[in-house]
């Protein structure tokens, strides 16, 4: 009997991503991004009321801040603004593997995207130099929520901080190791007024994970359309406890 060839991973994958200057991997060391994978700890992201009970244990920053409050983040400028970024994600994920006599319009700009581009988002193209963002503002205009992945010049898909990865092999893991993680940043902005100016609250993003279906599940959909509804609501939302 022969074994199969393993297939070549289509990013790098978060398991073997480095996270400090001493270019210690996520594998190697006790961390919270480690646990929350091995110990199966996530929710649904279209389940706003379990992400809204969890978003004091991600965001441990938050509760401590005297200028964000964890609230903030229960509204639904959160929940439409992730869900942007990750629609976008997948839009321009599928658009790059298929044929140049298709067509596909994705979220933010309602054009025709580039498509058979023969690599795939932050492997080279735009998000080379160019980040990913989403921006949500409240009614009031004195909310704006700006989700964003690093461009792969900004900070390498050898990094954890990088955009995006494959997840790889966890020892108990119920995750496929083919599953695709964003390493989402988030930055809030507010002002007292409408004609006041924006004032930044976080001095650096808070970043959290969320986990979507594989690189062939998702540019193998139907179309487009299909391929972002599905990457929404298989996604979730790693449970990383940053207290």
């Amino acid at each position: 009997m022969f074994s199969q060839p393993e297939l070549t991973p289509y990013y790098p994958s978060i398991r073997d991503s480095t996270y400090s200057d001493e270019k210690i991997s996520v594998i190697e060391s006790n961390n919270v991004l480690k646990s929350a994978i091995k110990q199966n700890r996530y929710v649904p992201v279209n389940d706003t009321v379990k992400v809204n009970n969890n978003a004091a244990t991600i965001f441990s920053e938050v509760v401590a801040s005297n200028s964000l409050s964890i609230t903030d983040l229960y509204q639904d400028e959160f929940h439409l603004g992730l869900e942007t970024l990750i629609k976008q994600f997948t839009c321009e994920l599928y658009a790059s593997q298929q044929s140049a006599d298709t067509i596909q319009v994705c979220p933010q700009s309602q054009k025709i995207v580039d498509n058979n581009l023969g690599y795939l988002p932050f492997e080279d193209g735009v998000r080379r130099t160019e980040r990913l963002v989403s921006v949500v503002r409240n009614a009031q205009e004195t909310l704006e929520l700006e989700f964003f992945l690093k461009s792969s010049n900004e900070r390498s898909l050898e990094s954890l901080w990088g955009a995006v990865h494959e997840l790889g092999a966890f020892k108990d893991s119920q995750l496929d190791e083919t599953n695709l993680v964003l390493t989402i940043n988030l930055q809030a902005y507010k002002k007292p007024s409408e004609n006041a100016t924006w004032r930044q609250m976080n001095p650096d993003p808070l970043v959290f994970f969320v986990v979507l279906p594989t690189v062939d599940q998702l540019v193998n959909r139907p179309n487009e359309i299909e391929s972002m509804n599905f990457a929404y609501r298989s996604a979730k939302l790693l449970l990383v406890d940053s207290r």
